[in-house]
């Protein structure tokens, strides 16, 4: 596993003793993961400890005296909660009172622990160094994208609902409709903020209808990002005052909130709420580190800031953990001053669920995109930037200083291209076709805006039901477009100068106490003239998601779901259905083994075939 030159402050002290330590762990094949990495540096005084085997624990066993027993070279021993996580394979061990700055920490894994097998784990060591010392961002840091920090408080705002008739207070942004035509179903997410100091924005977040008007909108003290619709059919949005993810039920009242464990500061970017109630999140690190060992000039006490990746189990506990320290080098960057007193040499923008269960992750400052094991923290492959391991087809100028990076159910990815480094800069929407076997990425799709459009930060790309494509374009103007599959434009809306949406997504979205449906005002339900099976969603799903399709005219019509050898594993749909009208029917997996399901609809010799991912 490739580390970074750590070169400050003798980090690498003991580094010896640690490597035949990992060397013994790496041979237990009952351990799938282990946080911290053994022989990592730089971790946080706070950190947990993370043990993943590959089969369910036995509980019974954690209460056994000195199962796991930790230790610091200067705090001496540590006591603290022993728990299993809900999947049953996961312990994790909080410490009672954090690490000391700068030791050196031992765990010991005793002969206890055993699995609901009856075997026992057999007893291991591993040892990881706490850093030296826990920095603050600058401010120059700390401005990520664009958007400043703020010490105020988070102050709740009563929820606003509005018609097209209703009067907006004075501060509501006027928002532009400069193309108005079919769209796909749903309203538009947005929150708007100034994109420069200079700039008076009230914050807001907003439920748009296709003619400007919101359904709801919510006045903040601060700047939002990523205000989003889940998959448990729940709002999040991160308040930047607050420096935490909120989550609003569907009468939008406040019922959750998300920050990193282990100490780290929560990243604006990106919140996941999973199939099984996790969340994976993103957090920032950042570390002193003498660059002059690293590149010529190089400041001798630089602050660097570091990417962490954590998923949260519904108790919060943090039961994964990846940081850039422990896999990527801070070389990698392609276009960031090695040189200055403060860098971001990773900026992690986005991270997504793969459907075989492993991570997609979005680095911006190195131009690439990597898929990360889930189970084990391991690379997989990387896309892109100084370590490409991919061949790009039809693109030769590829992507640069990216966002947003999605898998489409057939399997292809969504990238928001910034495109900083182009030559000419200019932003699109980029749809890649990716063979992971043999490494190749083919550009299949792209929207260009005519004339160009350039984003400087920020930006967003998603498909729609109907498949439309919806732009957010982040600090650039207009806001937001939606195209056709040919790249026609049906829908475009301008907020005021320089007043940004850090992403906008459009979804169909059930209005508390609206009797009109979910279909946003304006955008038009003509009759399909073709039959179409749309995703289903939520997708991953746990346990139970639901499958909407339409006809052109009224006829019989059969659903069904296969498994991944195509044997039929349920029917949804046998008989006659009505066209003209989306029909949407539920589907529930809990009998099911996690894995991958096909949903197949019928009618007369027509058919269509969509993938679903069942994660329990």
């Amino acid at each position: 596993m490739k580390r970074m030159e750590i070169a400050c402050l003798d980090l690498l002290c003991g580094l010896l003793l640690i490597g035949s330590l990992e060397a013994q762990v790496q041979s237990n094949s009952l351990i799938e993961y282990i946080s911290p990495v053994p022989g990592s540096s730089l971790n946080m005084p706070r950190t947990n400890i993370i043990i993943k085997a590959n089969e369910p624990v036995d509980q019974l066993t954690l209460r056994t005296s000195g199962v796991i027993s930790v230790s610091g070279s200067k705090s001496g021993v540590h006591y603290g909660r022993l728990a299993l996580s809900d999947d049953t394979r996961t312990v994790v061990f909080v410490p009672d009172v954090p690490f000391t700055e700068g030791e050196q920490v031992s765990v010991n894994v005793g002969d206890g622990l055993k699995l609901m097998s009856g075997i026992g784990i057999t007893p291991m060591k591993f040892s990881f160094m706490v850093t030296l010392k826990v920095v603050k961002a600058p401010l120059s840091l700390q401005i990520s994208e664009g958007l400043a920090p703020s010490s105020a408080h988070f102050v709740s705002t009563p929820n606003t609902f509005s018609t097209e008739d209703s009067l907006l207070p004075a501060n509501f942004p006027n928002l532009s409709i400069l193309t108005d035509s079919t769209t796909a179903p749903g309203y538009l997410f947005i929150s708007n903020f100034g994109w420069t100091a200079n700039v008076t924005s009230t914050p807001y977040l907003m439920i748009i209808d296709n003619f400007g008007h919101p359904v709801f909108y919510r006045a903040l003290q601060g700047s939002s990002t990523d205000f989003n619709l889940q998959p448990n059919g729940h709002l999040t949005y991160f308040d930047r005052i607050a420096s935490v993810f909120y989550e609003l039920d569907s009468s939008y009242s406040t019922v959750n909130s998300y920050v990193c464990g282990n100490g780290y500061a929560t990243d604006l970017h990106e919140l996941r709420i999973l199939p099984n109630g996790h969340a994976l999140l993103m957090g920032d690190d950042y570390q002193i580190v003498d660059m002059s060992k690293l590149v010529p000039n190089g400041d001798t006490a630089a602050t660097v800031a570091g990417l962490i990746i954590q998923e949260l189990d519904n108790e919060k506990d943090v039961v994964f953990q990846w940081r850039s320290w422990d896999h990527f080098q801070i070389t990698d960057a392609t276009h960031e001053d090695l040189t200055a007193a403060t860098i971001d040499y990773d900026h992690g923008n986005s991270l997504e669920l793969d459907g075989d269960g492993n991570i997609i992750l979005s680095n911006r400052h190195m131009d690439e995109i990597t898929k990360i094991n889930r189970s084990t923290g391991d690379i997989m492959w990387r896309m892109g930037g100084k370590n490409n391991q991919f061949t790009f087809i039809d693109d030769s100028i590829a992507y640069s200083h990216q966002h947003a990076v999605r898998r489409l159910p057939n399997g292809n990815f969504t990238v928001f291209d910034n495109g900083n480094f182009h030559v000419p800069q200019f932003s699109r929407a980029l749809e890649y076709q990716v063979d992971e076997v043999n490494k190749t990425a083919t550009l299949v799709w792209q929207y260009r805006n005519t004339p160009d459009q350039f984003s400087l930060a920020m930006g967003y790309v998603q498909r729609l039901s109907n498949g439309n494509t919806l732009i957010g374009w982040g600090d650039s103007s207009p806001a937001v477009t939606e195209v056709t599959s040919d790249g026609r434009k049906v829908f475009e809306m301008a907020l005021p100068d320089q007043v940004v949406s850090y992403r906008a997504y459009r979804y169909q979205w059930n209005v508390p106490g609206s009797t009109t449906g979910v279909v946003a005002k304006g955008a038009s339900s003509p009759v399909p003239a073709v039959m179409t099976l749309n995703e289903n969603y939520p997708n991953p799903f746990n346990p139970s998601t639901k499958i909407s399709f339409s006809l052109p005219s009224t006829g019989n019509v059969t659903l069904k779901i296969y498994n991944v050898l195509g044997q039929e594993v349920a029917t949804l749909v046998n008989g006659v259905v009505r066209g003209g009208e989306e029909q949407t029917v539920s589907f529930d997996g809990s009998t099911l083994a996690s894995g991958v399901y096909y949903c197949r609809l019928q009618s007369g010799q027509k058919a269509e075939i969509r993938k679903m991912i069942l994660l329990r």
